[in-house]
């Protein structure tokens, strides 16, 4: 019998390379022709699969010792990984590493003798990279990992392993030389740094999965500390794992989306609009490719930073898909079950958020919320701002059924206003009318104001299709009344961040547009004859908050180049002209907003009519102004490209005909030349 060795044939059909069909990923070519999608993402060589035949072993053998030796060292890598992580003593001189010995990997230098990196993988270099430094991976922990056989059995026959104690005291070392991804991937060292010392105050405030984790066992970034964070990042980025990369990447582009812009990048770098779209659609990829390989902690975590960003950048729906695919995981890793006590809390925190943001997405979209409201937790019953969101966002989900509804009931409304009142009381009546103190920690007074912008929010939604209703029935007065004084404490907790410092270059377009909805209801009532015959002091107040609004809107779109702020702008400053007689825009201007309506304003050359109410005008020649809104009040969706969503150009839908339940039209005289 000949000992000749043959390789084995490929799977009939297959078009993965040999490094995706080793890491079980799904295989892309973009362009038709190598490399793949992630060979290309980690800058290695990609290899066709080796046609032959043979058996598996044979096969494995085939490349001599060229093949063997980089295989040998990369299961002996893992091995002393796994005797590392149940802490043995592997004794053996293949797999013994000197003490003052170190390994690097793309700019990552671990000495020896420090805390080993959980959840290693092999690298094409055949060294090991953690999936997230200093964290357990989330398929490993809590989903039987620590119970596979091969541990059980690698354990059993370690039993007799000479107690070895742990270190005190664990350091991991980076190479500072060295703390950038393979190009184009990664800022270039200089920017990378300049981008985080801009934004690190304001990492604080965004989803907790980098920096800021209750769980102590989880290393994350420190704010002082800028150069450990990028090589931290950079460590993340080149991971193995795709949900780890994606989450430095996003990470990332937060940061991008978040830094002045007039940061000033060096040539070699990519500009910070295209880089940021690079990012994202990068992460994007790797999301989906691991998708086929099961859900993880660490992708839904991704997730939830991704639909951070789509909310900063006003595309709701976005946000609202990107929350859905992360309950979707989490439901899948029975998250919803989880306690708060468990694992130190992270897999809780994951799906308080998850329904916490479905919720008041849902509610904001006009859809139904699939999830249903869990009781609040005895470990977060204690702080009253946890108990607060908890019951705004089970609110949240009672308002937007009853806008599901085929008829609306009006008593519900009563009811869940009532609720929301209760709600309010959670806290007490300074926290809700001192403005923040300048000593105020920013983290503190933003979850604050945001906390308010969210509550009145919900009494907005909840009243204003009642309010639009009141004044051909006065029964809905009562919600006239709610959504008004929603609308103006929404506002002024809006300026309040806003006038902060660093609250000032906080970039969020839709908290902008919801801030701009509640000056659209302000505007409504000042140009209706009702508010004529109301008291004087509520309407200078709505006067003062609207030009303080339209102000303070103008100056984040000059800092920051938000489109939505500029458009807001310029909506509420033609309206504001409009009802003080002093319209100096174009002869119609005609705009749909999302998530709300038409607004037309229309000039006629006719009498002019000294500000009075419709009817009125309709006895005169012709009013020399008007003012139409048009909306559907428990139904804000609006067809049409909603590629832009809030950023998009609202006048673009201007030639579309849209039939509205609700339409009024107000008169005005102008008095500019």
């Amino acid at each position: 019998m000949s000992n000749t060795v043959h390789p084995k044939h490929m799977r009939l059909g297959t078009r993965s390379c040999a490094e995706c069909r080793r890491r079980k990923v799904r295989c892309v070519f973009p362009n038709e022709r190598p490399p793949c999608q992630q060979c290309a993402l980690r800058s290695i060589p990609c290899t066709a699969q080796e046609p032959g035949r043979g058996n598996r072993s044979s096969e494995r053998l085939s490349g001599g010792d060229g093949q063997l030796k980089p295989r040998l060292a990369a299961i002996e890598s893992n091995v002393r990984d796994i005797g590392a992580g149940l802490g043995l003593t592997v004794e053996s001189s293949a797999l013994t590493t000197p003490p003052h010995a170190s390994l690097t990997t793309h700019g990552v230098e671990i000495y020896g003798g420090a805390e080993p990196m959980p959840s290693t993988r092999s690298t094409p270099d055949n060294t090991t990279l953690s999936a997230a430094p200093g964290e357990p991976d989330a398929a490993d922990v809590g989903h039987g990992f620590e119970d596979a056989p091969l541990l059980a059995l690698f354990k059993a026959a370690n039993i007799t392993e000479e107690p070895h104690p742990a270190s005190s005291q664990h350091s991991i070392n980076f190479n500072a030389d060295a703390i950038h991804m393979p190009n184009p991937l990664m800022l270039q060292d200089d920017d990378l740094l300049t981008v985080l010392a801009a934004t690190a105050h304001y990492w604080q405030i965004w989803p907790p999965w980098q920096y800021g984790i209750q769980t102590p066992t989880i290393r994350t970034l420190q704010a002082g500390d800028i150069e450990f964070a990028a090589r931290f990042l950079s460590n993340m980025a080149s991971s193995n794992d795709p949900p780890v990369a994606a989450k430095a990447l996003l990470w990332l582009s937060l940061c991008l989306q978040q830094a002045p812009k007039t940061l000033q990048f060096s040539s070699r770098t990519m500009l910070p609009e295209k880089l940021l779209d690079f990012h994202m659609q990068t992460a994007d990829s790797l999301l989906a490719s691991a998708a086929w390989t099961g859900e993880t902690l660490h992708g839904i975590e991704a997730r939830l930073l991704q639909h951070k960003l789509y909310v900063d950048m006003g595309r709701p729906r976005q946000a609202w898909l990107c929350v859905r695919r992360a309950a979707d995981g989490a439901l899948l890793l029975r998250l919803h079950r989880a306690q708060a006590q468990e694992r130190g809390g992270r897999e809780a925190a994951i799906w308080t958020q998850i329904w916490h943001l479905e919720k008041v997405l849902a509610l904001i979209l006009g859809l139904p919320s699939t999830i249903p409201s869990p009781p609040q937790r005895d470990g977060e019953s204690g702080i009253p701002l946890h108990t607060l969101h908890h019951r705004m966002c089970s609110l949240a989900a009672s308002i937007g059924d009853r806008d599901q509804s085929s008829q609306p009931s009006y008593p519900a409304t009563v009811r869940i206003g009532q609720e929301l009142d209760e709600c309010r009381a959670i806290m007490p009546d300074s926290w809700w009318h001192e403005p923040p103190r300048l000593e105020t920690p920013f983290a503190e007074l933003y979850a604050q104001q945001a906390a308010k912008v969210q509550y009145f929010l919900l009494v907005k939604l909840l009243h204003i299709p009642f309010m639009l209703k009141s004044s051909t029935d006065a029964k809905y007065e009562y919600s006239r009344v709610s959504a008004l004084a929603a609308s103006r404490a929404m506002i002024n907790a809006y300026l309040s961040l806003r006038r902060s410092g660093r609250g000032t270059f906080v970039v969020c377009e839709l908290l902008d547009f919801q801030a701009f909805s509640a000056g659209i209801v302000l505007i409504i009532n000042l140009l209706s004859p009702a508010s004529e015959a109301g008291l004087a002091d509520d309407c200078g107040e709505d006067w003062r908050l609207t030009d303080a609004l339209t102000t303070s809107l103008r100056r984040t779109d000059g800092l920051m180049q938000c489109g939505v702020a500029r458009q807001a702008a310029e909506v509420l400053g033609l309206l504001t002209q409009a009802a003080r007689g002093a319209y100096s825009g174009p002869e119609k201007y005609d705009v749909v907003l999302p998530y709300f309506g038409r607004i037309t304003i229309a000039l006629s050359q006719g009498q002019q009519t000294g500000h009075l109410g419709l009817e009125a005008c309709r006895q005169q020649a012709a009013p020399f102004g008007t003012v139409e809104f048009g909306t559907n009040p428990f139904d804000l969706h609006l067809p049409g490209d909603a590629e832009g969503e809030l950023g998009g150009d609202w006048s673009s839908m201007a030639n579309l005909d849209f039939s509205f339940d609700w339409t009024q039209t107000f008169a005005f005289d102008n008095h500019m030349p």
